[in-house]
């Protein structure tokens, strides 16, 4: 209620919890950009190529070893499950997938050094780290905002990444850096941020009844629901997963250096406000709400968020480029690209996380064009990594967002008009 006793408009508040942690969440990621760009500037940039491209690793990785678990457990706790027993359920669902998913990994990386030669091949095994300890945290984090605690959530995101950014000043002025030594601070520093996360979680009064451990049948759903989330999400990450090892094979750690500059900044920017923070926010409204509410959200908000995220990209971009002591890649061509491309792949987070949350909107229509794209799409950026280096992957990522971006706003648009009329 206001002061004059006229009640205040819910969306406000919405938006206030929303944007808030969110924006703290986007301190926490300029932290971590100024780690990197720190690394690209004083350790140079085949160092920094080949941790991205380790990155790029753990990020494929991690998608079997999350294995959606973040999503079903939201949702269970949004209708009200335990909370102590969805999570520990969660937790081992999630611990196990890493545990199989590095058995795998590690296996196929003895094989394939026996078979060929493998570059930085010391540096491979650093991945199922990256991955597993970024899976967990998102899982703490999912279930730590699903909870209420959006501000704690990105807090403990902006506490983790100042720590990291300490880190890596000490250990360039030391003189230590490496891409190993990177690689375990970052996962060192997820494994203590979900830790966090998770103790915030039991942060609760104690009630009086006592939850069970483990709910075996709570772990066959979120398997089950997890095998269809994977999919589709695995096919979204995978085909823009591939991008830095593909352009190491063909142009080299520099040509992954000056890529990341320009795109791999601004997804992070994208990761961290969106997927991690609005997106959170989302799977707790539309796991209540019509599936035609999320649809005509997209459609109303859309245009500012294109306007928005493309201004955002080409600032980012330059000034990304400035600290890196790296303007001399500038160049007005590639930035419009990073700005498309950018733009449309924070569009086809948000609605992602749309169709997962409200299946019936078109996740299945979805799952089919990311079905019917992974392989154009890997052998578009595989050519173009080949034939055109940094800004040839560029254009690639820039044409394969806007496609998918168009057949998701269809998609959504179609199914709204649908849903509005059966109602």
């Amino acid at each position: 209620m206001t002061k004059a006793g006229v009640p205040t408009r819910p969306g406000r508040a919405v938006k206030l919890r929303s944007w808030g942690p969110a924006m703290v969440s986007v301190a926490a990621s300029a932290l971590v950009t100024v780690a990197s760009l720190a690394i690209a500037r004083y350790d140079g940039f085949g160092s920094f190529g080949l941790f991205v491209a380790v990155q790029a690793i753990g990020v494929i990785l991690g998608i079997p070893m999350l294995w959606g678990v973040h999503v079903s457990a939201s949702r269970a706790l949004a209708t009200g499950s335990d909370v102590g027993t969805v999570v520990r359920t969660a937790v081992a669902v999630v611990a196990a997938a890493c545990l199989l998913t590095s058995v795998a990994y590690f296996g196929l990386l003895a094989l394939a050094r026996d078979v060929v030669p493998l570059a930085a091949g010391n540096l491979l095994w650093h991945a199922p780290g990256l991955g597993a300890s970024a899976a967990l945290m998102s899982l703490a984090e999912s279930l730590l905002r699903i909870r209420g605690r959006q501000l704690l959530a990105s807090g403990l995101r902006l506490a983790c990444a100042g720590g990291y950014l300490l880190a890596v000043a000490a250990v360039l002025d030391g003189g230590q850096g490496s891409p190993a030594v990177y690689a375990v601070l970052v996962t060192g520093g997820n494994v203590l941020c979900a830790v966090l996360m998770l103790i915030g979680l039991r942060r609760r009064r104690p009630t009086a009844t006592t939850s069970p451990r483990w709910d075996q049948g709570l772990a066959r759903t979120f398997l089950h629901e997890g095998r269809a989330y994977s999919t589709s999400q695995s096919l979204l990450a995978l085909l823009f997963g591939f991008d830095a090892i593909l352009l190491m094979q063909a142009g080299g750690p520099a040509a992954v250096a000056v890529y990341a500059l320009y795109i791999g900044s601004c997804r992070r920017l994208i990761g961290v406000l969106f997927t991690d923070s609005l997106a959170s926010v989302l799977i707790a409204l539309l796991a209540r709400a019509k599936a035609s509410t999320g649809g005509r959200a997209v459609l109303r908000y859309a245009p500012r968020l294109l306007a928005l995220v493309g201004v955002g990209t080409a600032v980012l971009v330059l000034v990304s480029l400035a600290a890196a002591d790296a303007l001399h890649h500038l160049v007005a061509g590639w930035v419009v690209l990073a700005a498309v491309g950018c733009t449309a792949h924070a569009l086809v987070v948000v609605m992602f996380c749309i169709f997962t949350v409200q299946p019936a909107l078109g996740l299945a229509r979805v799952r089919t064009a990311l079905t019917a794209a992974f392989l154009p799409g890997l052998a578009l950026q595989a050519v173009a990594a080949a034939v055109g280096g940094a800004p040839g992957v560029m254009a690639a990522f820039a044409v394969l967002n806007v496609v998918l971006a168009g057949w998701f706003l269809l998609v959504i648009r179609r199914s709204t008009a649908d849903l509005s009329r059966i109602r």
